[in-house]
């Protein structure tokens, strides 16, 4: 599994000078240890935060100029990953609403015309079990108040001058970073139901999967897309998937979290252009629709079409189960927002708040990251995501208050440990751990790992150590 340092990410010469690096380092590792405080609580001394905010607001550090370099490293990962393999790159759009900065310069018009704040879509690299692998893109733009209420002139508009353009912005640009033919399949949402985007996709030969939208024209005797696929046969097997809590809104009740049983049917459909226009993309179709869904839910129903040629029924459900990964950037945003805080974060104009707002974004990947492979991969070990005190003081809590851990320390071991630490009781009833209970488990870790550095060393400690390396018991030495 890919997983990047933050040495890694801001490599030898990345950022415009040493200093830069240095400190792009250190506030990573701070905001990672100390997620979602201020700068003021992240350092124990002040010139900590000093730097921290002199890094934020430095006129040669940028958002662009930040994420640069590990967008790059991660892409240089990727390529190099064996032949055949699939890395989904998903992405989507979420605003942050910054209304309560009232002194912020450059914010724009969002959601609720009387709110300020920017609009952000990243692109975020998963594997095919779900884990993310870091961030791919990052585009954050302001609306200009002054176009409220004007999206029904969007059809009058050439593509490339819609907001709508950011999906591809995201998709070509990914592709060149990477520059591995067929390695990226570009996941969205309904949003990305773009009759444009299907086109430049398919003439440039990237890979899309995306959720439908709209029932559009298809050639053929029934004419929309819809019933073209009601008219396929249903395929003989039924697979459950689980369904993510929603919310309620204004128009639909809140949903449970639940697992699905669903069944699909398949085939190659050829899109015509929207609104008169010359031209078709042929694509592969997937009808996912819920079987028997209880009573008061709605009952799951995707139609997703992609550039994938589907022959098969494991093809089909292959693709439904990648698009069902595509929760994961909704899991992410939640780290950002609550975890990060990012919205909270306090600076005079919307060019160091970028800045503040890229490591954060790392950040979030890191702890999300951590939260997934636990689940998907609990057996590897546990140094491979925790540093040699992390693990050492995490085991010695557990000799303490839990009885001997195994040894060595596996990573779904470890992260019941830090869960517990964050309040995860681990009862019968208790799923596994999500992320926010990582999160303070997490803080409460790094502040136990300070005093453990902090301490001197007594007898007791150095033969402790002393038989642990003699013995490659596995624990990190004093």
């Amino acid at each position: 599994m890919i997983s990047l340092s933050w040495e890694e990410l801001f490599y030898e010469g990345s950022l415009p000078n040493k200093r830069l690096r240095l400190r792009a380092i250190a506030i990573g590792e701070a905001m990672t240890e100390r997620p979602g405080v201020a700068m003021t609580r992240a350092y124990d001394d002040k010139q900590g935060t000093r730097n921290a905010y002199n890094f934020f607001e430095n006129k040669r550090m940028s958002l662009e100029t930040l994420l640069d370099p590990p967008t790059r490293a991660l892409a240089l990962k990727l390529s190099e990953l064996p032949e055949g393999t699939t890395v989904l790159n998903v992405q989507d759009t979420s605003e942050i609403n910054l209304s309560h900065l009232k002194k912020m310069k450059g914010l724009g018009a969002i959601g609720n015309p009387n709110n300020r704040g920017i609009f952000m879509h990243p692109a975020l690299a998963v594997d095919t079990t779900g884990v993310p692998l870091g961030l791919m893109d990052l585009q954050t733009w302001k609306r200009p108040i002054e176009t409220s209420g004007k999206a029904e002139t969007r059809r009058d508009r050439a593509f490339d001058d819609k907001e709508s353009l950011r999906w591809w912005t995201a998709i070509d640009q990914t592709e060149h970073k990477v520059g591995r033919p067929g390695l990226l399949l570009h996941v969205g949402d309904r949003e990305s139901d773009i009759y444009e985007l299907f086109s430049r996709c398919d003439v440039a030969s990237y890979r899309l999967l995306v959720r439908a939208a709209q029932d559009r024209r298809v050639e053929g005797e029934h004419r929309l897309l819809w019933a073209q696929m009601e008219s396929l046969p249903a395929c003989t097997e039924q697979r459950t998937i689980d369904v993510a809590p929603r919310p309620a809104t204004k128009d639909k009740p809140a949903q449970p979290a639940r697992t699905a049983t669903v069944a699909v049917r398949f085939g190659e459909v050829t899109l015509r252009a929207p609104h008169n226009g010359q031209g078709s993309v042929r694509m592969w179709a997937i009808l996912a629709r819920e079987v028997d869904a209880p009573l008061q839910v709605e009952p799951l129903e995707w139609l997703l079409l992609t550039l994938d040629p589907i022959t098969t029924e494991t093809e089909a459900w292959e693709r439904v189960t990648w698009y069902g990964y595509r929760w994961v950037i909704e899991e992410f945003f939640k780290v950002l927002k609550s975890g990060c805080r990012i919205q909270a974060r306090q600076f005079e104009t919307v060019e160091h708040f970028e800045v503040s707002l890229g490591l954060s974004m790392l950040t979030a990947v890191k702890l999300l990251q951590m939260t997934k492979r636990a689940r998907i991969d609990p057996a590897q070990p546990a140094i491979s995501t925790l540093s040699a005190d992390e693990e050492d003081v995490l085991i010695r809590h557990a000799e303490v208050h839990r009885g001997r851990p195994p040894n060595p320390l596996r990573l779904g071991e470890a992260v019941l440990l830090i869960a517990a630490l964050g309040g995860y009781k681990g009862r019968s009833c208790d799923g596994p751990p999500g992320w926010s209970t990582l999160w303070h488990g997490y803080q409460r870790l790094c502040a136990m790992v300070d005093g453990f550095q902090l301490r001197p060393a007594s007898p007791v400690d150095l033969r402790r150590a002393e038989r642990a390396e003699s013995s490659g018991a596995g624990y990190g030495t004093i």
